[in-house]
């Protein structure tokens, strides 16, 4: 039986939760450099990295929109790399080969095998919706929830509580004390929880540091299984 019976429903992120973004996002910019002759190195790919989680950042506190995102990451990497680039192409290309990578962190199978008699479980992103169905598809983790729930179909996101309330008025449940979200960004999914009035669990497989506070803390799948499994 499962050891926090008090809760009904799992939110659980995709990216870095369940699916390996660190390896999509550097095969599609590795894919994307070769495509528009710009050599591909773990220092540029690392930029990338940078400039894009910045924006998602800022994304997250509503200072830029999704579609502004999917052009500045591109317009501040060519200049950054010093290449000619179209950003407009390259971020197209960038997006069709992201949508084909649904490669699963290792682990993530067996814990949701291990959860799903318990709960009712969703899959909460704030990911680009056409990448994050590709994604998902492609990954074979959806027989395993009962919904998906992507922010930019939702017209909220993240840590938004109004993404929440839209959820909400999807699934069975509505007593928040049933209710959990499972995540590795602290801006992102433990302030959504805290901003939801919800319970957190922080996933932190690096033990990155936790400028909030999380009702529950795991640094791997075992930990998870043993906490709702």
């Amino acid at each position: 039986m499962c050891a926090l019976k008090k809760y009904s429903t799992l939110l659980i992120d995709a990216d870095n939760t369940l699916l390996d973004f660190n390896l999509a996002e550097r095969l599609a910019i590795t894919a994307a450099c070769e495509k528009f002759g710009i050599e591909p190195d773990e220092n540029r790919a690392e930029l990338y990295s940078n400039i894009n989680l910045s924006l998602w950042k800022r994304h997250e506190k509503g200072e830029v929109t999704k579609e502004e995102i999917k052009l500045f990451r591109f317009m501040e990497f060519i200049k950054a790399v010093g290449s000619s680039a179209d950003p407009r192409e390259m971020g197209r290309y960038y997006e069709t080969t992201l949508a084909t990578q649904g490669h699963l962190l290792e682990g993530a199978v067996g814990f949701l095998k291990s959860i799903r008699p318990y709960y009712k479980t969703y899959i909460v992103t704030n990911g680009l919706a056409a990448v994050q169905h590709s994604r998902l598809e492609l990954s074979g983790i959806l027989p395993y929830f009962d919904g998906v729930f992507i922010s930019e179909e939702y017209g909220s996101k993240k840590p938004e509580k109004l993404f929440f309330d839209r959820i909400c008025e999807k699934i069975p449940e509505k007593d928040k004390s049933r209710i959990c979200i499972i995540g590795d960004s602290m801006s992102s999914d433990i302030l959504f929880g805290i901003n939801a009035g919800i319970d957190t669990c922080y996933f932190a497989p690096k033990g990155s540091p936790e400028p909030y506070s999380p009702t529950l803390r795991a640094e791997s799948f075992e930990e998870l299984i043993k906490i709702f499994g």
